[in-house]
């Protein structure tokens, strides 16, 4: 039975995955959600004491704590990550752990500006999180506007953050965040953009997808034009998700003798208004 480890982003806790799970659950995966370290407690309790050693707690600190569960596995896992959890699936491929990878709405490597120039990323960090010399600090959930909060009550989307560390944000702009895009042996990876994304515009995800075009290994990247930032857990989520199960059942066939002659680079512009259930049984289509 081959294994998922999910990787959440910055902010949330593991139960950003309460929906995407289940799919891959459903067709025969086992799911592992682990909660970044010092991030496991109740939401509430997190909110009301934060745990101190968050404000020590850094992307290297978070990419060696799935390294050990992933070492812990009987086969290499497949690796599936949102936002800064898809920047953490992306650091892991690059030092070879899993045996394919899928970023959704990922915040992108060091290198590749999530905003028009690196300037505008610098200046945009230096307003939200103060100077990078008082990285070490937790901060308190970001709140939404009322439009947004409108907008969540009228999707039933639930969104319950936590405190997090200032650290990984300033770490964007460090070695902590860079990957080899020439890495030659790096397991398949695929890049999942949200055209309605207002956090990671696609723009971002493209520039992701055209860095990795140096190297041999395989980079896929697909579109879902009625998504935003929130598509793991909004409606429309289940074509989003059945689509990186295909993509993910179709990397483990390939590994195994299947699709021997699967492009290095496939792009998809897939509507969320599909029916999941007509994806499911259908393979990527291989041209």
């Amino acid at each position: 039975m081959p294994t998922v480890i999910f990787v959440h982003g910055a902010w949330v806790t593991p139960r950003c995955w309460r929906y995407f799970a289940p799919l891959f659950a459903d067709k025969g995966y086992r799911t592992l959600a682990p909660a970044w370290p010092f991030k496991d407690r109740e939401v509430s309790d997190q909110l009301a004491h934060p745990d101190p050693r968050l404000a020590k707690a850094g992307i290297p600190e978070i990419v060696a704590h799935f390294r050990a569960i992933i070492r812990s596995q009987s086969k290499p896992p497949v690796l599936i990550g949102h936002s800064f959890g898809g920047l953490i699936v992306q650091l892991l491929l690059d030092q070879g752990y899993g045996a394919a990878g899928v970023a959704i709405s990922s915040v992108p490597p060091r290198g590749v500006s999530a905003l028009s120039s690196p300037a505008r990323a610098v200046s945009k960090l230096w307003k939200l999180f103060g100077s990078p010399s008082r990285w070490r600090g937790i901060l308190p959930p970001p709140q939404p506007d009322a439009k947004e909060k409108g907008a969540h009550q009228a999707q039933g989307i639930e969104l319950r953050l936590v405190p997090e560390s200032r650290r990984i944000f300033w770490q964007l702009l460090t070695p902590a965040a860079e990957v080899d895009f020439r890495h030659p042996a790096r397991a398949p990876l695929l890049l999942v953009a949200c055209d309605k994304d207002r956090c990671v515009p696609v723009e971002a995800q493209q520039r992701n997808w055209q860095r990795y075009c140096a190297s041999p290994a395989r980079t896929d990247f697909a579109l879902f034009p009625d998504l935003t930032h929130l598509g793991i857990a909004e409606p429309g989520y289940e074509a989003l998700a059945a689509y990186c199960l295909a993509w993910t059942d179709d990397r483990l066939t390939a590994g195994a003798g299947g699709l021997t002659h699967s492009p290095r680079m496939h792009v998809r512009r897939f509507p969320s208004g599909r029916n999941h259930r007509d994806l499911l049984p259908q393979p990527i289509a291989v041209r």
